[in-house]
This record gives structure tokens, C-alpha cells and sequence, in this order.
């Protein structure tokens, strides 16, 4: 995952760091929480055991494993392997601590150092790809670009996303050691960790009258800030809009759906296919816009930046620049369990308004560009993805 701005998530996996990772493993509900209030199933979602057998199972394992097992057994691992079992890495089991971070990771504020990370393949490292302005990391001297060689003096080359990610994070006031590699140097930075407000929706005006809103993610109020941000663009007489959601691995369907509305007078934003099979529409009730609109997407839009760019594209109401993005075309759902536990499951898969499935394909933008270095991106003309859009609205290019 070569990114060039926003989790993760999957990500994730934010420090803040976010991790791309981190955020693309989850779209959600309006609603968290909900409790399971029955145990009955509709006759076409059934289980290989009988609830009973299962149960009955389990049991077993747990108290053999308990006395027999060389060492002692945590149990707690034992239920996230249950879950794990499924194969699907966005149904997880969530401890208390881990259910606590995710909604605040929602909720847009962390605890961490301000910057965004992404795998760099070809230096075997995970690459800061953007650093928060007023953070710890900004204020350290850090530079989207620079690969993270150590964490408190433990190689971090060759780690993944998730695990470099864990050893930055920490507690409020607590500090860790990077060694940084920039430029073919390597230099040393003792960061202090503190509560990082991400600025989710980022607006301005570039290229002398273009409007640009970068999206990091469809965390909470993401869609009440993107609608004051071009409320101000509109007022400015802006001849065109860029909306940038590289990068952004999703958030809450509602935000998105609210996004949309800005630029869809009356259409379907999605199809969702539950267990049963049978496919339902999403639509979308707003307004339309006289100037051109480009989303620039590239191979970390997921989950929700997914059907907000479908969206846009198959309702023609924009046009798609940069790379083939992430493909994860699965929602979840959260449910509360006892003691604290949290349960994430897909529930559903959705496709695009023409029924074109997302999930590990992605969507392909209508002009396809390739990605710009750290350095540049958000840049002009270094930024050749934005360059584009630039250029496509100057022309006064539509779909």
C-alpha cells in the first residue's frame, strides 16, 4: 500500500499514525452498538452445528486446553480465534481497550504523534506518508517521505503496517524513539505522545479558482464539515471542485450518503446484498451542481471513498482521476457483548449503482494517473494526479 495522504484502519492502526491498513477494514452503520437481542436466524443464514453443538464444543476445547495446555491459556485469544476462523479480516473481536480505541478512532481524535503511514515495498519499511500540521510529529521536524527504520531501538524494517503502528502508539505524555531514514541519511527523534484532533475535511482554493476538499476519512461530522467547506468554496465562485479521498479507508454509510446529496439531486448510491442474496438500493435525495466536480482516488480509497466515487461516476455527476482504488466492498456492523467486549461483522456487501461488485477488484478511475512521490504530494504541478484534475476542469471537462 504505497499511499500518498490519509487509515487502515484498517485501518486502521493510528498512532495518529493512521494507518491506511486500519481504515479500510470497516464501513459502518449509522448506529454502533446495537445488542443481539434473539438468536434466530432467517432460514437462508444457517451454521455447519446446531447452536447447542457448538456451544457443547467449545466447552470442551475450553477446559481441555485450561488443564491440558503446556501453558497458561489465554482466553481471550481464544475467542478472537473463533472469530478469525471465519477468514474475513473485518469481522474481528474487539477486547474492551481495543472497542474503546476503534470508537475513538471514529470519532476522529487520537492519542499519538500526528502522521500517516503506508508500506514502501521497495525499501522494505513503512513510509510516513503525511504529517498532521500542529502535531508532535510536525513540531519533531518528521516529513512525509521519511521511512521509519526503529521503534525505541527495535528494527521496524519488514514489519507490517499494524505492528509498526502498535509500537508507536502509547499513552498520553509518554515518548518514543524513531530512527528515521531521509535521503539516504539516518536521523533520531524522541516524540512525546499527546491527543491529536485529525483535520478530518482540509479546503482552499488553488490554481487561482479551483476548489479543492480533501476528505481523510467519513469519521463522525465528516459530512456537516465538507458541506460548511463547500458552502465557502461556492461563495468564492470557485470555477470547479477537487475532492481528494486518496488515501481514505472509510468511515460511517451515513456520512457518505450526506456527502453525496451535495451533488446528487435524485439516484441510487449503492446496492446492498445482505445473507439472504436478495439486492436492495441506497438512494440518495440532494441537489446537483453547475460546474465540473473530480474525485481523486487512488489504491487506499476503500470501503466508503469506494461508493462515494461509484457513486459520483456511474451518476455522472463527477469524474474519477488516479489509480484503480483499495476494493473493499464489505459493511459492518458492531454489536456489544458482556464485559466489555465488542463484536464487528460484515453483514452485507455493496455494490456500485450499475450492481458492479467492488470488493477485491476495486473501482477504476476514468483517468487513470499515477500516483506522485511523499514529497509531492498535494502539489502543483508535482502532484500529476491533481495536476489533472486541475487541468479537466480548466476545460470545463464533465462527465
Amino acid at each position: 500500500m504505497a499511499s500518498r495522504k490519509t487509515a487502515l484502519i484498517r485501518g486502521t492502526a493510528l498512532l495518529v499514525i493512521v494507518a491506511v491498513s486500519f481504515w479500510a477494514g470497516f464501513l459502518l452503520y449509522p448506529v454502533l452498538g446495537p445488542r443481539l437481542v434473539s438468536t434466530q436466524r432467517p432460514e437462508s443464514v444457517q451454521t455447519t452445528l446446531t447452536r447447542d453443538e457448538y456451544l457443547k464444543l467449545s466447552g470442551e476445547i475450553y477446559d481441555t486446553l485450561s488443564l491440558q495446555y503446556y501453558q497458561q491459556v489465554d482466553a481471550t485469544k481464544l475467542l478472537k480465534g473463533q472469530v478469525a476462523g471465519l477468514g474475513d479480516p473485518y469481522t474481528v473481536l474487539f477486547t474492551p481497550a481495543e472497542a474503546a480505541d476503534f470508537r475513538e478512532e471514529l470519532a476522529g481524535e487520537y492519542v499519538g504523534i500526528g502522521v500517516v503511514i503506508s508500506e514502501n515495498a521497495q525499501a522494505n519499511a513503512v513510509e510516513i506518508v503525511r504529517v498532521f500540521p500542529g502535531t508532535p510529529a510536525e513540531e519533531a521536524g518528521l516529513k512525509a517521505g521519511d521511512l521509519i527504520l526503529s521503534i525505541d531501538g527495535a528494527d521496524a524494517r519488514g514489519l507490517d503496517l499494524d505492528v509498526v503502528s502498535a509500537r508507536v502508539k502509547g499513552k498520553v505524555g509518554s515518548s518514543v524513539q524513531l530512527k528515521i531514514g531521509r535521503g539516504g541519511r539516518s536521523l533520531e527523534y524522541t516524540i512525546v505522545r499527546r491527543q491529536v484532533e485529525l483535520p478530518i475535511v482540509e479546503s482552499k482554493i488553488i490554481a487561482t479558482d479551483v476548489g479543492y476538499i480533501s476528505v481523510s476519512s467519513f469519521s463522525s461530522g465528516a459530512a456537516k464539515k465538507f458541506s460548511a467547506a463547500l458552502k465557502t468554496l461556492e461563495s468564492k465562485k470557485v470555477k470547479g471542485l477537487v475532492i481528494d479521498i486518496r488515501d481514505n479507508g472509510g468511515g460511517y454509510l451515513n456520512e457518505c450518503l450526506d456527502m453525496l446529496a451535495n451533488f446528487m439531486p435524485d439516484g441510487t448510491a449503492l446496492w446492498t446484498q445482505a445473507a439472504g442474496g436478495e439486492m436492495s438500493p441506497v438512494t440518495v435525495h440532494g441537489r446537483s451542481v453547475a460546474y465540473p466536480v473530480v474525485v481523486l482516488v487512488n489504491q487506499d480509497s476503500a470501503s466508503a471513498s469506494e461508493i462515494f466515487a461509484a457513486a459520483l461516476k456511474e451518476n455522472k455527476a463527477a469524474t474519477i482521476v488516479g489509480t484503480t482504488t483499495y476494493g473493499k466492498g464489505l459493511i459492518q456492523r458492531s454489536w456489544d457483548l458482556s464485559n466489555g467486549f465488542e463484536l464487528k461483522v460484515t453483514v452485507e456487501e455493496y455494490y456500485t449503482p450499475n450492481k458492479n461488485a467492488i470488493q477485491k477488484r476495486g473501482l477504476t478511475p476514468d483517468v487513470e494517473v499515477a500516483n506522485p512521490s511523499a514529497g509531492e504530494f498535494g502539489t502543483l504541478p508535482g502532484d500529476g494526479q491533481l495536476a489533472r484534475a486541475v487541468q479537466l476542469i480548466s476545460q470545463g471537462e464533465r462527465p
